[in-house]
């Protein structure tokens, strides 16, 4: 008797993953997840991206979208309130990319079609997060490096896998799921900075939705989508160097968990930014700012000379200057005016990034650590080493408090009542949740 291939055995997993089974770890990162992404979607959904998308979306019935702005097909609002919740790149981050603010909205907008309770709407983020991660780890090279946006990528199947697991599809659809999902999976690094990143993510969240249901309807997918010569792995492992015959594993959310955001830019900054803000100086007096980080870290901080938010968000010269000029860094300097400004465009100047090939062994998008030193006029030289984590980082985690503290600046204090009940998602009914 043949062995069934990855695809096959892929959905079989998530088909057979119950609530009751989670570990309690699981449970409470999907929660702290969840809390993070609608706190950072109400603060993103009245950004420029999240406007034009409205206006392109036919209205519906069966999910809001934008918290209380209207309803749209599920589908649709997963892709809206994803984009708004990946908008100011405030978002968790875990996988070498941004899981719930893929699942988030996929599994809440498919919840609320089909009038699923807390419980299944754990265990369907869990679904998703277990297929990215399994997939995620069968290829040996680093995806941003090929051009790959792993949320717009990975975050497709994991979508697909999270709305077949609320719908109660059967191992059969599932492998459906999969299949239409792996053809939608697509997403570019070239487009970071741009409204087609938080779109992207959007349509990653809209794809996974649309795949579950199609299959569901009865639109078959190939069995062997994933792990074909000509399938999704291949295709995103041009090397060929991706492993499909290892077994499924179990709990990847427990090992690996979700990294909370202290800072709206790219989470490659955030060890560097922990680390400026140690560094007490004068900027006047300030010569040269140097930055090391890992050699992927660099890749993904593509804008040097940012002159608005958008660039300034994946800036490690923005992230210096901002740090040491205005000891902190959130949505206060992330407008366009601040960017501009003279004192900040003076500061990005006499910053110099180096990368290094070093990569930590867990986390291999990064280095070990980072570094950050700070010349100043006098022939001083600050220099500060980073640690292994950022706060807010799965190891070294916001507590309840840091976490509430952001969700109630990202909300204006308006939602601390849907934070209160999403600490208890699991023992919530389906009408319950917003």
């Amino acid at each position: 008797m043949s062995v069934p291939g990855l695809t096959r055995r892929l959905a079989g997993h998530v088909a057979g993953i119950e609530f009751a089974k989670l570990p309690r770890e699981a449970v409470e990162t999907v929660k702290r997840g969840t809390l993070d992404c609608m706190g950072v979607l109400f603060a993103g959904r009245d950004e420029p991206v999240v406007q034009l998308l409205s206006k392109s979306i036919p209205a519906g019935s069966e999910a809001r979208v934008l918290f209380d702005r209207g309803r749209a097909g599920s589908a649709d609002a997963a892709l809206l309130n994803a984009a708004a919740a990946h908008a100011l790149d405030y978002d968790d981050t875990g996988l070498d990319g941004h899981p719930s603010v893929v699942l988030v909205p996929a599994v809440f907008a498919e919840g609320e079609r089909l009038g699923a309770p807390g419980k299944e709407r754990i265990a369907a983020y869990v679904a998703g997060y277990e297929t990215w991660a399994e997939l995620l780890g069968r290829d040996a090279d680093k995806h941003h490096g090929k051009g790959w946006h792993p949320t717009a990528v990975f975050g497709t199947l994991a979508a697909a896998a999270a709305a077949a697991k609320i719908a109660g599809l059967n191992p059969e659809k599932t492998t459906n799921a999969l299949g239409i999902a792996a053809s939608m999976a697509a997403g570019l690094v070239a487009n970071f900075g741009s409204m087609t990143k938080p779109f992207q993510v959007g349509r990653a969240a809209q794809s996974g939705v649309l795949a579950a249901r199609l299959a569901a309807a009865g639109m078959t997918g190939s069995a062997d989508a994933l792990e074909h010569r000509s399938g999704f792995l291949a295709a995103v492992s041009p090397k060929g160097r991706f492993d499909a015959e290892r077994d499924i594993e179990r709990w990847h959310i427990v090992r690996y968990g979700v990294n909370i955001k202290r800072y709206p830019v790219c989470y490659a900054l955030h060890r560097a930014i922990d680390t400026a803000l140690q560094i007490e100086v004068k900027p006047a007096e300030v010569e040269l700012i140097e930055l090391r980080l890992g050699k992927h870290q660099a890749g993904m901080l593509r804008h040097s000379s940012p002159q608005n938010a958008p660039d300034a968000k994946f800036s490690a010269e923005f992230a210096m200057a901002a740090a040491l000029l205005n000891r902190r860094l959130g949505f206060a300097e992330l407008k366009d005016d601040f960017v501009k400004s003279e004192p900040v465009q003076a500061l990005m100047r006499k910053v110099r990034v180096t990368a290094t090939d070093e990569a930590d062994a867990d986390e291999p998008l990064f280095a070990p650590f980072d570094v950050v030193s700070v010349k100043l006029a006098d022939g001083s030289v600050q220099t500060r080493q980073s640690k292994r984590h950022a706060k807010g980082h799965a190891r070294d985690p916001l507590t309840l408090e840091e976490l509430r503290a952001k969700f109630d600046d990202c909300t204006q204090g308006k939602q601390a009542a849907l934070f209160e009940r999403l600490l208890g998602l699991e023992s919530l009914g389906s009408g319950q949740m917003l």
